[in-house]
C-alpha cells in the first residue's frame, strides 16, 4: 500500500501541483495567466500546421522537378515564408514554455536569493530587446510593404511581419512570467535547482 503512494504517476503529480499553485493565483494574473496559455496553444498549433505545409509545399516542388519535369517557380519562396513564420512563433512557444536559450552555468553556482535576482534581469533584458526587434520588425514592414515578392507576388512585408509579431508574443510570455513570479508562482523559465 505504501509504495502505490509513493509511485504514483507523473500525470498526477503534475495535476496535484498545478492545483496547488492555481489556489495561490491572484485574481489580476488569472486573465493574464488564460491569456497566455490560449495564445501558446495558438503559437503550438500553428507551428504544427506550418511543419505540415512546409512539408506539402517542398513535396510538390519535388514530385513536380523530378516526377514531372515541370517545376513550379512559387514553392521555394512559400516554403521560406512559412520557415520564417515557424521561427518566429516557434520562438515565442519556446520561450513560453521556459526553454529559453542560456549558459547557466554560473548562474547555476549562485545562491537561491542571486539566482532569483539573475533570473529577473534576464528577463528584463529579454522584454527590452524583443521590443526593439518588434518595434524595428514593425518598421521593416512599413519600409517595404509596397515591394512584391518575385515568384507569388506577394507583399515583401510577408518577410518581415514574422519579426514583429514574434518580438510582441515573446514579450507577452515573458511579462506573464515576470508577473507569475512576482505573485509567488513557480518561474517558468527556471533551473532544475530551482524547482525543487
Amino acid at each position: 500500500m505504501r509504495e502505490s503512494a509513493i509511485m504514483r504517476p507523473e500525470s498526477l503529480q503534475k495535476t496535484t501541483t498545478s492545483r496547488k499553485h492555481a489556489a495561490f493565483v491572484p485574481t489580476w494574473l488569472s486573465p493574464l495567466l488564460k491569456i497566455d496559455s490560449r495564445v501558446g496553444q495558438l503559437e503550438e498549433w500553428l507551428c504544427i500546421l506550418m511543419v505540415a505545409a512546409m512539408a506539402i509545399v517542398v513535396n510538390l516542388q519535388i514530385a513536380a522537378r523530378y516526377v514531372f519535369d515541370k517545376p513550379f517557380i512559387w514553392p521555394e519562396e512559400v516554403s521560406r515564408l512559412i520557415l520564417i513564420w515557424m521561427a518566429f512563433i516557434g520562438a515565442a512557444a519556446l520561450i513560453r514554455r521556459g526553454g529559453d536559450i542560456a549558459v547557466d552555468t554560473f548562474v547555476d553556482m549562485l545562491p537561491p536569493g542571486r539566482r532569483r535576482a539573475m533570473l529577473t534581469i534576464r528577463d528584463l533584458v529579454m522584454i527590452a530587446v524583443y521590443s526593439l526587434v518588434a518595434w524595428q520588425g514593425w518598421g521593416l514592414a512599413g519600409n517595404v510593404a509596397g515591394m512584391p515578392l518575385v515568384a507569388t507576388e506577394w507583399p515583401t512585408a510577408l518577410l518581415a511581419w514574422p519579426v514583429a509579431v514574434g518580438g510582441v508574443l515573446i514579450v507577452l510570455h515573458v511579462l506573464v512570467r515576470r508577473a507569475s513570479v512576482w505573485s509567488g508562482l513557480p518561474d517558468r523559465g527556471q533551473t532544475p535547482q530551482d524547482k525543487t
